[in-house]
């Protein structure tokens, strides 16, 4: 699934994952953050979510547009999908339309979207976003029509006389709901964590009574007061009873790591309690951490008890620091893997063991309330006045039991109820449907608190009209659309951030990465759709594992594998390395892992088990060959270790070989080529991760040429160019003052370009 907000500017800096709330018509666009500058909500009282001032339910927020060069942005589709329904903007000044005297634009699309946020079908998700009050509508659209993410889809417009706005949702039923939080909406409580669909941040649940330690435990141990064995010693709990109460610690990657740690506040809302200092590098430095603590097991602290011992491999030592747990590579049958991290309690910082029995863990796939999120589905009343004894509660906040009009919107205004509120997924009727619009609105006819003055028939009739014209909800042609009385809204700003770092791809996403035309030729659509079918599940799992949700990391890696594959289309060298020294030890996987050495460290990362028998499905290798260990290395045997043929045959190997190998890569004193992608997606970066992945020009241009491709599909570029030309420097870029001092020498011109060509999706 990927994802973006309404408004995207052509030009944006690379993004990060903070979103923000802006008051109407005082709009800032933060600097470099596409998210928050494209969700530019209006504040309570005028049009925000899920409620207004007078406690009416609101689907969706109003967005304010931004401006680029003196203009109002267009608005575009958040992600790819297809038109369900569509009305053209009124342009006859239509009196209902000039509701209190003041515009309001009619125009409006839904949009379909049928998308994966990981494997398997109840991975498999539909929800549908509604942009209403536009100015304009594209001409180009119509019902039935694919529309793909960036698309755009219409101009903002009025919104009882404020421009430029929109009215925007996100809706689904409660079916899609379930899938796309794996559970029935509410709490996690006991709830077993999802492996189907695993992203972003990583949340420990930690039941009280946890022991704490002042000193790094042994990843053997999972008690560190425990009598000692062999040479480990035990030291006393700082916490003697362990700690006093239930915390979650958030573990959150991107290129440091950081630990959070969450107790539960007596309204039942979590909120941060401390967080330890950023474990620099940690992302970067997580094959290194990996393998240092697999050494462990075999070091001289535990040899007394260590032979025969089965022990974890990296790989999934590397899985459980990243993620928690294991997620592709099993522990071992009697082995010992504990996972312990420093965290700042309440009770204390010290070292807990985030792998105990009774510690659960979950990810932002999860929903969980301890990150905010909230369902809301307690109102039991039809009509379109909140009477949710939930968001009451929330809005008691001077716990008096009752919530005055002048209560709520004192409390609507506070930092902490609009937090909770940004996060709240509510099920109430749509406010587009004509079926039951009088009695849906009846309430403000009568006495009411919330209002000044009820409504006189005569006002009732014309707010009638108005709500009549506006609505659309029947007239919407799909027949998965749920009832209008059926719908979950989600908040959108928290769904497209929370949903920003998923990334998993579909089929049709992958295939739409695959270039149609280039400098390797011509693949038709339909070839790259099977290519996609084929790979994509292995590109997702490598892409989660190794690159984690960074869509630039994902880029560099595809625009080097495409020229290492032949754009997915093979996963071996050609030749077969007949003729070259490596021999039968030839490129195989997403980036051709070569030499013995290399092959040897993927069998020991991933702790592949020796060949049975003594034939390899090469003959070149045999119980007693000797291979050129790497480049003019001493030859030595490889039997008997596993058939190199698994890593171009199997497709996770051939994913895991290439992850590793990109991890692990070494360069300037440093580890992971993922250091160099986060410099950014621009031709001297292209140039630097060519030579790490290449060492020489093979497919240089190209490689530029994916990647300013990818740039296009993957990221939020918004140009509408069909071609263009790229400049981009020698195969290393020698005046980059970040990746490096000193280069080989360049092997092409010293300034070259290229043309990329953008075919449309599928032609």
């Amino acid at each position: 699934m990927i994802i973006s907000p309404p408004f995207l500017f052509a030009a944006h800096p690379q993004q990060n994952d903070a979103m923000t709330t802006a008051d109407a018509g005082n709009t800032v666009v933060p600097d470099g953050d596409v998210c928050t500058s494209g969700m530019l909500e209006c504040e309570p009282g005028n049009g925000a979510y899920p409620v207004s001032h007078n406690l009416g339910w609101h689907g969706g927020p109003h967005l304010r547009a931004p401006a680029e060069g003196g203009h109002p942005l267009p608005v575009r589709a958040i992600a790819d999908g297809k038109v369900v329904y569509m009305r053209k903007t009124d342009t006859t000044h239509k009196p209902t339309l000039q509701y209190r005297n003041v515009r309001t634009d009619d125009g409006c699309v839904v949009i379909r979207h049928d998308t994966e946020i990981g494997e398997g079908e109840n991975a498999k998700i539909t929800y549908y976003s509604v942009y209403l009050h536009m100015q304009q509508v594209m001409p180009t659209l119509a019902v039935g029509k694919k529309v793909y993410r960036k698309d755009v889809v219409g101009t903002p417009g009025q919104i009882y006389g404020q421009y430029p706005q929109i009215h925007f949702e996100i809706v689904c039923d409660e079916a899609n709901l379930k899938k796309m939080i794996g559970r029935a909406p509410g709490p996690l409580g006991n709830t077993p964590a999802r492996t189907d669909a695993v992203y972003g941040d990583i949340w420990f649940f930690i039941p009280r009574g946890a022991k704490l330690f002042a000193s790094e435990p042994h990843p053997f141990r999972d008690d560190d007061s425990a009598p000692a064995i062999a040479t480990l010693y035990p030291q006393p709990s700082l916490v003697p009873a362990g700690t006093s109460c239930d915390l979650v610690v958030r573990m959150h990657y991107g290129k440091d790591c950081t630990l959070t740690t969450y107790r539960q506040n007596v309204d039942l809302s979590w909120s941060v309690c401390g967080a330890m200092p950023a474990e620099r590098d940690a992302e970067y430095d997580l094959y290194k951490r990996a393998m240092a603590l697999h050494g462990r097991f075999t070091d001289s602290s535990i040899a007394a008890i260590a032979a025969g011992m089965p022990v974890a491999s990296p790989s999934a030592i590397f899985e459980v620091l990243r993620f928690g747990r294991c997620m592709g590579d099993g522990i071992p049958y009697g082995a010992r893997l504990n996972h312990w991290r420093k965290v700042k309690t309440p009770d204390g910082d010290g070292w807990i063991n985030l792998s105990k029995a009774g510690v659960r863990v979950y990810s932002d796939a999860d929903f969980p309330e301890w990150a905010g999120w909230s369902f809301i589905g307690d109102d039991p009343t039809p009509d379109s006045l909140c009477d949710s004894p939930t968001i009451k509660r929330w809005l008691d906040v001077n716990h008096a039991g009752h919530v005055s009009h002048a209560d709520a919107v004192s409390a609507l205004g506070t930092d902490a109820i609009r937090e909770r509120m940004a996060r709240a997924v509510c099920r109430f009727p749509s406010e587009w449907s004509r079926d039951g619009l009088a009695a849906r609105y009846g309430w403000l006819k009568s006495p009411h608190e919330a209002l000044a003055n009820p409504l006189s028939d005569a006002d009732f009739n014309k707010l009638m009209d108005h709500a009549r014209d506006l609505a659309f909800w029947e007239d919407i042609s799909d027949p998965d659309l749920p009832h209008a009385n059926e719908l979950w809204h989600l908040p959108p700003t928290a769904f497209i951030r929370n949903m920003k770092s998923c990334n998993w791809l579909s089929v049709e996403e992958l295939a739409q990465c695959l270039p149609r035309r280039s400098l390797t030729g011509q693949i038709s659509w339909n070839d790259a759709y099977q290519r996609a079918i084929v790979h994509y599940k292995s590109v997702n799992m490598l892409r989660r594992k190794y690159l984690g949700d960074s869509m630039p990391r994902l880029l560099h890696f595809l625009a080097q594998t495409y020229i290492e594959t032949g754009v997915l289309s093979l996963m071996n060298e050609g030749g077969a390395g007949h003729g070259k020294p490596y021999g039968p030890f030839y490129g195989r996987g997403y980036l051709q892992l070569t030499w013995p050495s290399n092959y040897e460290e993927y069998g020991v990362f991933r702790h592949l088990p020796n060949i049975v028998g003594l034939t390899y499905s090469d003959a070149r290798i045999t119980a007693t060959s000797t291979h050129e260990w790497s480049n003019g290395a001493t030859p030595r045997r490889w039997f008997p270790r596993f058939d190199p043929v698994t890593i171009a045959s199997n497709p996770t190997d051939a994913a895991e070989s290439s992850g590793m190998f990109w991890v692990s890569k070494h360069f300037r004193g440093k580890t992971n080529i993922n250091r160099a992608a986060d410099l950014g997606v621009v031709p001297s970066v292209v140039g630097f991760i060519s030579w790490l992945i290449n060492g020489g020009a093979s497919g240089y241009a190209n490689r530029q040429q994916f990647a300013a491709l990818l740039r296009r599909v993957l990221m939020d570029d918004t140009s509408p160019l069909h071609e263009e030309t790229i400049t981009y420097p020698p195969l290393v870029p020698s005046g980059h003052p970040t990746l490096c001092q000193t280069f080989p020498p360049a092997t092409v011109p010293a300034t070259s370009s290229i043309q990329v060509s953008y075919v449309p999706q599928i032609p």
